[in-house]
């Protein structure tokens, strides 16, 4: 599991961006670390895992990776309580966070815009919406399936792109962040046109759809010539537009490291496809992306 954008948030938002022992003000980006500023640390109260210094725990991966499970620290404390377990205590540690965000919340409440946190944790729900339901950890695995020319998708996967574009149908947007929505609902439109033109002729076979090459049903086929080009013209599109959505994922990430998130998958890189076997048994990885005049024509176009 991985801590999710949202609770990033709230929880940088309700420590006041300060160490929860120290009161060091800190920051995400490591570029901007100087002498005024300390690059923060997500910390588990509970351990990560079981066998992290306070991992014995009934919780599962995912509320250890949440909100109420972290608590923001310099490196410095989150050196000093990992190594002292005793002196600290998971409650020692939950008391600890608690006395924190009450004294941000009393001490510094003229510089925290709450206004803005709740902005914020709604742009951080959609990006979370965005990694989980379009699988985006695992892109360049499962649309390398869906590029090839025995394609299949994840059975899940329609469906759950389905989800991600009725919530950003549904969304709410803050002012002042135009081109994430520009680029979210592109890429939500661009994925879910993916998803229906390959369901229009795929079929299930176990726990995945594959392609339904009509062409082939019968044993002899008189319209065999005219279902074959059928069959290749749709694939086409099929392949053309889950190349679009790769343009307009690798966009969204790139605004959500620009406005949001510096680190958003700032250590996997861009999104890239792969293409084969062609005749010659060769695989093509490829970076796509969409030019500048592309983006100003999106969503519109679409």
């Amino acid at each position: 599991m991985t801590i999710k954008n949202k609770d990033i948030k709230i929880l940088w938002g309700r420590s006041g961006n300060r160490c929860a022992i120290c009161k060091t003000q800190l920051t995400q980006d490591a570029d901007a670390v100087s002498s005024a500023f300390t690059l923060g640390e997500q910390a588990h109260i509970i351990g990560e895992k079981d066998d992290a210094p306070r991992g014995k725990s009934p919780l599962s991966p995912e509320e250890r990776d949440s909100y109420h499970n972290l608590i923001l620290l310099c490196p410095n404390h989150h050196t000093e309580i990992d190594k002292n377990q005793t002196d600290w205590p998971v409650e020692r540690l939950h008391l600890a966070k608690s006395a924190h965000e009450l004294w941000v919340t009393e001490t510094l409440s003229e510089t925290i815009v709450h206004v803005k946190l709740a902005h914020q944790a709604a742009l951080s729900s959609i990006i979370d919406s965005a990694v989980t339901y379009c699988d985006l950890e695992k892109w360049h695995g499962w649309t390398s399936f869906a590029l090839s020319p025995n394609q299949r998708w994840p059975k899940e996967r329609p469906d759950a792109i389905w989800e991600f574009r009725q919530k950003v149908i549904a969304a709410i947007w803050p002012p002042g962040f135009e081109e994430l929505k520009q680029a979210t609902v592109s890429f939500s439109i661009l994925i879910h046109l993916a998803a229906q033109e390959f369901m229009k002729h795929s079929e299930q076979s176990g726990n995945v759809y594959v392609a339904d090459k009509f062409y082939k049903r019968l044993a002899f086929n008189p319209n065999y010539d005219n279902q074959l080009l059928e069959f290749e013209a749709w694939q086409a599109r099929c392949y053309k537009l889950l190349k679009d959505a790769t343009k307009a994922a690798n966009w969204f990430a790139d605004v959500v490291r620009r406005d949001i998130n510096p680190m958003f998958f700032a250590t996997r890189g861009k999104f890239l496809i792969m293409e084969g076997p062609f005749m010659d048994m060769s695989f093509r990885t490829s970076l796509l992306e969409f030019t500048e005049e592309e983006k100003i024509a999106l969503p519109a176009t679409l």
